[in-house]
């Protein structure tokens, strides 16, 4: 019997004597993830066996709909304290995934200004850096001294989603400097804040895009980074297991969209129904279908070359396969360097020449190569050159257009991702027959 049927096993029997010293033994994350695979009265007992303290951290850790189901299963009260306790990201967070009605059951559980203030959350869009943001920061004014911000530090500490930055406004809560806890630490005990504190403050505004915000994060090495509106006014903080989230987010999204399938990540995928994955990933096969009925209208004009020379078919799926792998590949670099910021000061036509020279040489080499097996394989050395040569066109071709559109798409503001894909490969799969069998025109003389 493994772990997880002897915990199911304590949990039916309700033998919570012997379950407490094997679940201390566990880290609120694995016992989330171990919630994830039970039922929902699996969930529930589960949760109910744990210390507050545990309790909590997991219902942080797992995801919206079993929160609500554990908020609405326990005690009312134990639920009312269990939602004071979370953050309010956390908390913004979950009321943004659900239903009208179950959101107003989760407000009833908190004090009419802590509704206020999540209310005031979720009027932000869920993909801005406000919409990422927690209030739960520390702020004092800049005429506080050290040892008054010291004292007071170790008050509000409890509440704080992070106590390693503290935040310096004016008497209109605008932003103004921070300090860092050493520095705060360090600094003579009468001395003001405002004479220590560091002005040049990386900050973002409400509305800003949280790619955006994780990119800010991650490029300063920041725990924290201020959220602030058009005046300047310190609403918020992002911190760095925030812009983790994002950066997952975000890949995954690319990764997802680079295959044609745009799923919405705010959605478990576990809740997708098959109709509704079948119809994000249907614009993509449509398009596929219609570039490939044009590969066939392409190869149909070049019907009697094929006849004259039976053997050029035997190649045909070596060049359309070549060029959609150069290409994605080229695709996916661009769009990665897209989404880390490392490209965005280069020009169309800088990466377009560079990833071009990329495709001579993989043209070059890989035509060679081609060239040579048509040859030993068919004992024809014109259909050899017309394969090689065709090989080296089309990767260099490629590795051009894989990286053209992800950055067309860019600079027009859209999401290079969508630019990529199946669009890169149905486009190569079209132009990558016209070069071919215009090669085999052009040298057999067909």
């Amino acid at each position: 019997m493994n772990e997880r049927e002897q915990i199911l096993g304590l949990l039916e029997d309700k033998n919570y004597e012997e379950l407490y010293p094997i679940l201390e033994q566990y880290h609120p994350v694995d016992i989330a993830q171990l919630m994830e695979e039970l039922s929902e009265n699996e969930s529930i007992n589960l949760f109910s066996a744990l210390e507050f303290d545990t309790a909590l951290q997991v219902l942080e850790e797992i995801d919206s709909r079993k929160k609500y189901l554990i908020l609405t299963s326990v005690e009312y009260n134990y639920a009312r304290k269990l939602i004071q306790e979370m953050s309010a990201d956390e908390v913004a967070d979950l009321l943004g995934d659900l239903k009208e009605e179950e959101k107003r059951q989760i407000l009833s559980l908190l004090e009419e200004t802590e509704q206020t203030d999540l209310i005031d959350l979720l009027s932000y869009e869920r993909n801005t850096a406000g919409g990422r943001m927690t209030t739960e920061y520390i702020a004092f004014p800049k005429e506080l001294k050290a040892k008054d911000a010291l004292n007071r530090l170790a008050e509000l500490a409890i509440d704080a989603e992070t106590i390693y930055y503290v935040y310096v406004v004016d008497s209109q809560g605008r932003l103004v400097g921070v300090v860092s806890l050493r520095d705060l630490i360090l600094a003579p005990e009468d001395t003001c804040i405002k004479d220590f504190m560091q002005t040049d403050v990386k900050k973002v505004n409400a509305l800003q895009e949280q790619e955006e915000v994780a990119k800010l994060i991650q490029k300063y090495g920041l725990l924290a980074l201020p959220v602030v509106d058009d005046d300047n006014v310190l609403l918020g903080i992002v911190t760095v297991d925030d812009a983790m989230i994002v950066v997952e987010e975000e890949t995954t999204e690319d990764i997802l969209k680079l295959a044609g399938s745009n799923v919405d990540e705010s959605i478990d995928l576990g809740q997708v129904s098959i109709w509704a994955r079948a119809k994000r990933r249907l614009p993509w096969i449509l398009i596929a279908i219609a570039g490939e009925i044009v590969s066939g209208r392409v190869i149909n004009d070049f019907s009697a070359a094929l006849q004259t020379i039976v053997t050029l078919s035997l190649f045909i799926p070596v060049i359309m396969d070549m060029g959609g792998n150069v290409g994605t590949q080229s695709a996916a670099i661009m769009v990665r360097g897209l989404a880390t910021g490392e490209l965005e000061s280069l020009s169309i036509a800088k990466n377009v020449l560079r990833e071009a020279a990329v495709g001579i040489i993989l043209g070059l080499l890989n035509g060679i190569l081609v060239a040579a097996i048509t040859y030993l394989w068919q004992g024809q050395v014109l259909l050899g050159l017309v394969v090689g040569i065709a090989m080296a066109f089309n990767l260099t071709l490629a590795a051009m257009l894989g990286t053209f559109f992800p950055l067309l798409w860019y600079k027009l503001g859209q999401d290079p991702a969508v630019a990529s894909g199946p669009l890169v490969t149905t486009f190569l799969d079209i132009l990558g027959l016209l070069v071919y069998f215009s090669t085999a025109t052009w040298i057999l003389g067909l």
